[in-house]
């Protein structure tokens, strides 16, 4: 069979056409949203300095700042669940943290008079099943870009979550300067990695 250079040509511009009706179809990559990365890290980095440098604060400011963050979180982790560089089971997982994470933020914004107990435990729970679902999301599914930083999230959430869960009996004030130190661990990291993203998109 012996190809002409119209025939090459209609067949380049076929594949061409397939490719983007490919893509067209599939979710956008983390690396295109490197902003909003960015913009979770920068917000999670300034309410953890709040508490940190404001451990006095009272239950009611703690529990609005709290849930301000939870509820961004939330939002964040749903964005990020419609990357296509994840697996379907791993954007499920995603997706289901973030709707949990809006869940709990907006019944802390509900009732802020919420107990030091309580609140501990809440956290606690919630960081620890984020931070196992951030471990599986890092360790399954095709290598890709910061995989690294989302796993070493993950281990801190878990170890931040059981160290609550564990030691119940804290103070508001021991609460207040431990959740504001998580709170800029989180940040840091969030922001680091938006960066590296931004990179690897201007690589692309």
């Amino acid at each position: 069979m012996v190809w002409t250079m119209s025939d090459a040509s209609e067949t380049a511009a076929e594949t061409t056409m397939t490719r983007s009706r490919h893509s067209a179809v599939l979710p956008p990559s983390l690396t295109d949203h490197w902003g909003l990365v960015l913009a979770y890290g920068l917000v999670t980095l300034g309410l953890g300095i709040a508490l940190a440098v404001w451990p006095d604060a009272s239950v009611t400011v703690f529990t609005v700042l709290l849930a301000i963050q939870l509820i961004i979180a939330g939002i964040f982790r749903i964005s990020a669940a419609l990357s296509r560089s994840r697996t379907e089971g791993a954007r499920a997982l995603i997706g289901l943290s973030g709707g949990l994470a809006l869940i709990v933020g907006l019944l802390i914004l509900r009732d802020p008079l919420q107990s030091v107990l309580v609140l501990g435990m809440i956290l606690g729970v919630f960081w620890l099943i984020a931070g196992v679902i951030d471990i599986l999301s890092a360790l399954i599914g095709p290598p890709r870009s910061g995989r690294g930083w989302e796993l070493l999230g993950g281990v801190i959430s878990v170890l931040a979550g059981g160290f609550l869960l564990v030691y119940t009996d804290l103070s508001l004030k021991v609460l207040v300067v431990f959740v504001g130190i998580w709170l800029i661990v989180a940040g840091i990291l969030a922001t680091v990695a938006a960066f590296r993203l931004r990179s690897l998109r201007t690589a692309e």
